[in-house]
């Protein structure tokens, strides 16, 4: 038996699109990446501007934010979400699928979302926060965690 009905499940999922999934703290001014808008950065630097800006992903990739160790890892990681993401709402409109293909996709994209924010930790002044990855990975072993565990006849 899995903790919540799918679909709360499915809400706690589409919640974690609107948190960022990587904080980078680059001396005073924090840059956010965001699983639902890989196409943008949010980038707030009290330095230069009091504005909250959006940078498109390219620009800040040939710009000086610098494209992060292991590039790949970030559509991964969007992309497995998204996976996880349809796999909730499959079973909480119809009632249909595993749930251990949602929880591990779902896990998968947060692991891969860490890996994106270490990614940029060989930089000097960049300190990187996996919040939203945690995030996902906090919801896949509470809501899907006892999936795994259940026996299969």
């Amino acid at each position: 038996m899995l903790p919540g009905t799918p679909r709360r499940r499915f809400l706690a999922l589409l919640l974690l699109a609107f948190v960022p999934w990587t904080v980078l703290v680059i001396d005073r001014g924090v840059t956010v990446l965001n699983g639902l808008f890989p196409l943008f950065v949010l980038d707030y630097n009290p330095g230069l501007t009091q504005a909250v800006r959006a940078i498109p992903t390219w620009r800040f990739f040939l710009s000086g934010g610098g494209i992060p160790r292991n590039p790949e890892l970030w559509p991964a990681s969007i992309l497995l979400y998204l996976l996880a993401l349809a796999s909730a709402s499959v079973r909480a409109a119809f009632d249909r699928g595993d749930p251990r293909f949602t929880g591990g996709t779902l896990l998968l994209a947060g692991l891969a979302g860490i890996g994106v924010a270490f990614s940029f930790a060989h930089r000097l002044r960049y300190t990187p926060l996996p919040v939203g990855s945690l995030l996902a990975c906090a919801l896949a072993w509470w809501y899907y965690w006892p999936a795994f565990q259940a026996k299969r006849e």
